[in-house]
């Protein structure tokens, strides 16, 4: 028998599978106990309702990010800080590709009851990236901080999607020339 906290990472693990391939509305309940392997009331023991499970996945893949983003600035040697993080949030995106397609598929709906612990995090990652330009002795703008931490995200989503096309380097150096 499963403890308690096996098996809510089975059920995270499948949401997140199964939501990267058809998206959260299309995923039901049902789809997610068959995939993790559990019956249908062990989702709802552990998390109540679909909407609370994706609030989160959402949110403990979300603070995995902001935690590895602030550990790699921390770590940085001087100059190289901006280099740091973007090769730590491509790294997070690599090793969770499933839960990051989820992200990345909610971060621009408006009608989801996440939508605010989205923005919080975004403001979150925005800080960190603003921080990495300062430390490099780069423009430290708001547009600046937007504009690599952009550039991150379609990097790493194109490497998600065609990864054959654009290795790590080659795509931390893109980031490094964005501001």
């Amino acid at each position: 028998m499963a403890k308690r906290g096996e098996t809510r990472e089975k059920i995270l693990g499948a949401a997140a599978q199964l939501a990267a391939e058809h998206g959260i509305s299309a995923t039901a309940v049902d789809d997610i106990a068959a995939e993790a392997g559990v019956a249908k009331g062990s989702v709802y023991y552990n998390f109540g309702s679909k909407e609370r499970l994706y609030a989160e996945l959402l949110g403990e893949t979300l603070q995995r990010a902001g935690q590895r983003l602030r550990e790699s600035l921390d770590g940085a040697r001087p100059g190289d800080a901006v280099r740091a993080v973007a090769e730590a949030f491509l790294r997070g995106l690599q090793e969770h590709p499933s839960s990051s397609k989820v992200v990345a598929a909610e971060l621009f709906r408006l009608d989801r009851p996440w939508r605010e612990s989205l923005a919080e995090y975004r403001s979150l990652f925005f800080s960190i990236f603003a921080e990495a330009l300062e430390a490099d002795g780069r423009p430290a703008s708001p547009a600046n901080a937007a504009a690599v931490f952009g550039s991150t995200i379609m990097v790493g989503f194109e490497r998600m999607l065609f990864a054959d096309r654009l290795d790590l380097e080659e795509a931390i150096a893109a980031i490094e020339g964005a501001d």
